[in-house]
């Protein structure tokens, strides 16, 4: 089956957070079950900045042509490469104005731009596959960014030979990030004015891209099955609850995977000691590395509790930040790796300086002292107010750090808590409610059971024989194409 990947990052060109990884994995799983796989995302700074980097080649695929649509028109071009890690082809939409910019979601001049550069990129899309003889059974849209993709089909595009057979998948990264606008941008997108209603882009007088992506597309999926159940509630569902009710069974969860072959602590080159289950006593190794990189004493018997994240609302630190100092002084160390919202960063540094011999935090992001991290720790804390599937905890799970988080989305889906009566599949510890509190309590009783070595023992011995591989999700994937093409 032909499939092109629609979307805004790719792991680890461009990316922001799961989106990112996801397209950049995805597509490997499914070529290995045999489809035809295309990625298509667009050139930014950071594209250009990661191939220079890396040295690897991006050809010009097509002359710069015109993109015409409702009354707009803008210049693109047409870039080749492959996707890192395989042969599968990489098409870049290159437009300086648009994706030349200092962050991949940058406005310009104090002008949030969003809708026209999205829209441009979906335009410009349609036009690539078609100056490429690219013919997909499938156009697989992913998030906001993509979803006027299946709108389009729907309005005329599949009249035209070359998409008559395309059908479309729409797959929800984050329902909370929907591309909203306002009325006026209608015009940006060039639909025609039969769009403009309740049962199309419309939501409450606003231009709502996802809404359309949701209706319009033969399938949609999100990322997980417990999100799936989550955002059809009103109190999960961002507005867009009622929606996902309406088409039934062509919405499902699918839970998300990971890169088993970047993250594997038995081969990992980016800590200092590799171990597998069978050797997880030399985990103790990267502990003790971290900790000096850290300038903390390593301290025998005493818990290392971890967390690697943005720092915003979603991801539920403002519960820690009451109850860090009162977990601190009961006998853990900590070490945060994040960044985003400035209150949270300056929250957590002033913890962390009222504690600085058993506290660091580093404020930003760097891949390879995430991977360090994860092969160091003992404890992963993912406190996420809402969460539709999570990537932290199935890295935590892989390099045998326990994980404590809410138990809401993909969290649910991929942690089994340990209630004192399961050592035999428990995986790690969960809380319900979002209080500091809960936090609190959940993140005690994993520092009372570290000191079981028995029950810890345990813990990661099942998190690390845990199957998190693409292959299952890529073949639920090839199963929704099907139905895709049935409809």
């Amino acid at each position: 089956m032909k499939v092109v990947f629609a979307t805004a990052e790719v792991s680890p060109i461009a990316k922001t957070g799961g989106l990112g990884d996801v397209c950049g994995s995805l597509p490997k799983a499914l070529v290995s079950l045999g489809h035809d796989v295309t990625v298509v995302m667009p050139y930014y700074r950071q594209a250009r900045l990661w191939f220079e980097k890396n040295g690897v080649d991006v050809h010009q695929a097509t002359p710069t042509v015109t993109i015409s649509w409702g009354n707009w028109t803008a210049e693109a071009t047409f870039l080749r490469a492959v996707l890192p890690g395989s042969e599968i082809p990489l098409i870049l939409v290159a437009n300086d104005f648009f994706f030349e910019r200092d962050h991949i979601y940058d406005g310009i001049d104090g002008v949030d731009d969003f809708l026209l550069r999205y829209t441009f990129f979906c335009r410009a899309l349609i036009r690539a596959c078609e100056l490429l003889s690219v013919s997909p059974d499938i156009l697989h849209c992913h998030d906001w960014h993509t979803a006027l993709l299946p709108v389009y089909l729907h309005s005329g595009l599949r009249g035209q030979s070359h998409w008559s057979g395309t059908r479309s998948v729409y797959t929800i990264h984050n329902l909370n990030y929907q591309g909203v606008a306002g009325a006026e941008a209608f015009g940006l997108t060039g639909l025609h004015n039969r769009y403009w209603a309740p049962d199309a882009v419309e939501h409450f007088g606003q231009l709502n891209p996802m809404k359309g992506g949701i209706l319009f597309a033969d399938q949609v999926t999100t990322v997980s099955p417990n999100y799936a159940r989550e955002v059809k509630t009103a109190a999960m569902g961002a507005g867009l609850d009622g929606v996902l009710r309406f088409i039934g069974a062509r919405f499902e969860g699918i839970l998300n995977g990971i890169d088993v072959d970047e993250w594997n602590p038995a081969t990992d080159q980016l800590r200092p000691s590799p171990f597998d289950a069978g050797t997880i006593r030399d985990k103790v190794k990267n502990k003790r590395a971290l900790l000096e990189e850290a300038n903390l004493h390593y301290q025998p018997g005493t818990p290392l509790i971890t967390a690697v994240s943005r720092l915003v609302d979603q991801k539920g630190f403002q519960l820690l930040i009451p109850v860090m100092g009162r977990l601190l002084d009961a006998g853990a160390q900590m070490i945060i790796l994040g960044s985003g919202e400035p209150w949270l960063e300056n929250a957590l540094m002033r913890v962390a300086a009222e504690h600085a011999g058993r506290c660091r935090v580093w404020i930003g992001f760097d891949n390879a002292l995430a991977h360090r991290i994860y092969g160091a720790a003992d404890m992963l804390l993912v406190p996420s107010i809402y969460e539709p599937c999570g990537l932290n905890q199935m890295y935590a799970l892989r390099y045998g750090a326990v994980p404590i988080v809410r138990m809401t989305g993909g969290l649910a889906d991929t942690v089994i808590p340990f209630d004192g009566t399961n050592p035999g599949v428990a995986t790690g510890f969960g809380f319900e409610v979002a209080h500091p509190m809960e936090l609190y309590l959940a993140t005690w009783v994993a520092m009372l059971n570290y000191k079981d070595a028995d029950v810890w023992n345990s813990l990661q011995s099942n998190g690390m024989a845990a199957d998190f591989s693409w292959g299952r999700s890529a073949r639920e994937y090839g199963n929704v194409y099907e139905r895709a093409l049935r409809s």
